[in-house]
């Protein structure tokens, strides 16, 4: 088996300038639904591919609205443009007034625009979110604190007798503030885990949801089952469809490394360490899994730079690199 130790350089924080602004998501929603009308005329479109070649933040946001409408193809044109209005940049959707809500309520009703259900509209529609590559920390009503990992998302319900957050993908840290009348409660689309006083991770991956205690205790339960655990300091679960796994030790510091930008592994296989690398990069990775078994990888990663993370990799390890866009890159064993 070839095995690299390694030790980057540490990440220089987080990037706030590759991404684009409120401002060009809105223009780049109103040039994209401009363009979806059959009868656009050739100047409005000249003009568009000028806006596009005048910034590559530009054609970054049309890109994302274009694969959203395209996840969304199957609905109607009309409610698709009204939730593609409303759902892409968070201060447009909080600007948006009573009558306008209405407006889009009654195309969702009259069309039947079933994708409202789908994990991209929760996603865009959450309260709270952050895009690939991204961290955010959110202060809750009761002090309690929320910090989202990269491409994660949350809504907060608050009510008189129960403080929840309901994490409609990725991963989130919380630290709660203690209130015994209100238990603090996180609900994945596997499990809840409950504690009145402590702080824990609780990361979704689609088909399974961890559960890791930082400190005091958590109740963590299968939503499909009345299976549950009691997890204390430094335990874990894996919740899924089929129950809930035995509280497992499990090292802290290597599961909060995202928190202060950094991935830590130890003889881990690279395939996985590169899946991870990924959750955090605006783009794609493209690799064969088999043909990369038997590479492992020890060392510590900046996250807010997986570029650096992958040329520290392909020094030590016999890899080819082909970057194809600043957004895909295809990865060999040489």
């Amino acid at each position: 088996m070839r095995h690299a130790t390694l030790t980057s350089t540490q990440p220089e924080g987080r990037r706030g300038d590759d991404a684009p602004s409120a401002a060009i998501v809105a223009q780049a929603t109103d040039w994209y639904l401009k363009a979806q009308d059959d009868d656009c005329p050739s100047e409005v479109r000249a003009a568009l591919q000028d806006w596009l070649c005048a910034d590559p933040m530009h054609r970054l946001a049309y890109g994302r609205i274009d694969e959203i409408w395209t996840r969304f193809g199957q609905v109607d044109a009309q409610a698709g443009k009204a939730a593609l209005d409303t759902g892409l940049s968070g201060a447009g959707r909080r600007r948006r007034s009573m009558a306008g809500g209405l407006m889009l309520a009654c195309a969702v009703a009259a069309s039947g625009w079933l994708a409202l259900q789908t994990q991209t509209a929760r996603y865009l529609l959450a309260d709270h979110r952050t895009v690939p590559g991204e961290r955010l920390t959110i202060t809750l009503a009761d002090r309690s604190r929320v910090t989202l990992n990269t491409d994660s998302a949350i809504d907060v319900r608050y009510d008189g007798s129960e403080r929840r957050i309901v994490l409609q993908q990725g991963e989130i840290l919380v630290e709660v503030t203690a209130d015994p009348q209100r238990p603090f409660v996180v609900e994945s689309r596997h499990a809840t885990a409950r504690a009145l006083g402590t702080q824990y991770i609780v990361r979704d991956d689609a088909v399974a949801t961890t559960v890791a205690v930082i400190e005091s205790t958590v109740e963590a339960c299968s939503r499909a089952s009345d299976a549950c655990v009691t997890l204390g300091a430094g335990e874990a679960t894996l919740i899924t469809r089929d129950g809930v796994t035995d509280a497992e030790a499990v090292d802290i510091d290597t599961l909060t490394g995202w928190r202060d930008g950094v991935l830590a592994v130890n003889d881990r296989p690279l395939a996985e360490v590169l899946a991870e690398l990924e959750r955090y990069r605006r783009g794609a990775f493209s690799y064969d899994a088999e043909a990369l078994r038997g590479l492992s990888v020890s060392g510590v990663f900046p996250l807010d730079d997986t570029d650096r993370a992958l040329a520290a990799l392909s020094a030590n390890l016999p890899l080819r690199v082909t970057r194809f866009t600043p957004y895909i890159v295809r990865i060999d064993r040489r």
